[in-house]
């Protein structure tokens, strides 16, 4: 028998919920890993559902009722993870939608999360390469100690060191910005983005775009995306990367 033969077997007795639990195993796999695979199987499916609009097989109505009933008494959102006794009888037209979005809908966010880590990583606003080769005053040494302490995870004595700091003091774009991402690390987010908004309006507008752009950060990590795209081009298709909106 041709390989393609055997595919279309395998693929006939998944959709004649015939398959064991290792069987199940192995048909997920490679419907992750081979597109060539998984293309075939949404063609089967195809096929499938235009017989089924055409002829109106009752036998399709009647195992397709039952694989609902088994999803809505099985499926919870209690869990993400996919346990192959829900599988067993999960209906053609829903399980390719189901492995479709969760292969798709991880992997985009495993992406995304790479995406935002690599946009934190670049420490955007946070370089002060400059002032540690330059002759320092004593605020400059406060910025240099404050951001070491940022840098080494030591948020508190970095918000610390900077109360002090009034919008008169010079480098106090600095300290905000410093004591703001602190304050997000500290798990105090309200408070972080407070301060980043009231950097983003000082009226030097020094960090302005620097303080857009960790705003745009934290809604996203955080989840809020809606929020996350007034400040941020976040990625598509084409471009990768996150970039700040002008």
């Amino acid at each position: 028998m041709k390989i393609k033969d055997k595919d279309i077997l395998s693929i006939e007795r998944f959709f004649n919920l015939e398959l064991s639990e290792q069987e199940l195993l192995a048909f997920e796999i490679r419907i992750a890993k081979e597109p060539e695979f998984a293309k075939k199987l949404d063609l089967y499916k195809e096929s499938m559902d235009l017989v089924e609009k055409k002829y109106n097989v009752d036998i399709e109505k009647t195992r397709l009722e039952k694989w609902r009933k088994i999803i809505a008494k099985e499926n919870t959102p209690k869990t993400t993870l996919i346990h192959w006794r829900w599988v067993v009888g999960i209906a053609a037209s829903i399980v390719l939608i189901f492995f479709g979005w969760y292969y798709a809908n991880h992997t985009q966010q495993q992406n995304l999360a790479a995406i935002i880590q690599d946009s934190w990583d670049k420490k955007i606003g946070l370089d002060y390469r400059m002032m540690r080769t330059t002759n320092r005053d004593s605020l400059q040494t406060i910025i240099l100690n404050g951001f070491d302490a940022y840098e080494a995870k030591k948020y508190r004595e970095a918000i610390t060191i900077f109360k002090s700091f009034t919008p008169l003091t010079p480098y106090y774009e600095d300290a905000m910005l410093i004591t703001g991402l602190s304050q997000y690390r500290l798990g105090k987010v309200d408070e972080g983005l407070k301060n980043l908004e009231i950097l983003s309006n000082h009226p030097t507008g020094k960090k302005t775009k620097v303080a857009l752009w960790y705003q745009g950060l934290i809604y996203l990590e955080t989840g809020d995306t809606e929020a996350a795209q007034k400040f941020l081009w976040l990625p598509d298709n084409k471009e990768a990367t996150i970039r700040l909106k002008e």
